[in-house]
C-alpha cells in the first residue's frame, strides 16, 4: 500500500494531514502565504466532567501545529 507510509512513520492520519498542509502552506507565494498563515492556527477549550458536572475547563488558544509537536512539561 503505498498510500500509508505515514504508519510506517508512526504517525496518525491527522498528524500527517497537518504535516502535509503546513508544508503545502509554506509554499505559498506572497499575498497567499501571510492570508492563510490564520489557517495553522486554532483555539480549543478541554472540559473535564464528573457525575455530569463540569470540573474545570482549560482553554487552549492560538496554538500551532509546531506549539503542539514540542514536549509539554
Amino acid at each position: 500500500m503505498a498510500g500509508q507510509y505515514w504508519r510506517v512513520a508512526g504517525l496518525t492520519y491527522l498528524q500527517y494531514a497537518n504535516i502535509c498542509g503546513s508544508i503545502v502552506r509554506g509554499a505559498l507565494k506572497e499575498p497567499f502565504r501571510s492570508a492563510n498563515k490564520n489557517r495553522e492556527a486554532f483555539s480549543s477549550s478541554i472540559t473535564n466532567y464528573a457525575n455530569g458536572k463540569e470540573l474545570n475547563i482549560k482553554q487552549i488558544s492560538n496554538k500551532t501545529i509546531k506549539d503542539l509537536s514540542t514536549p509539554q512539561k
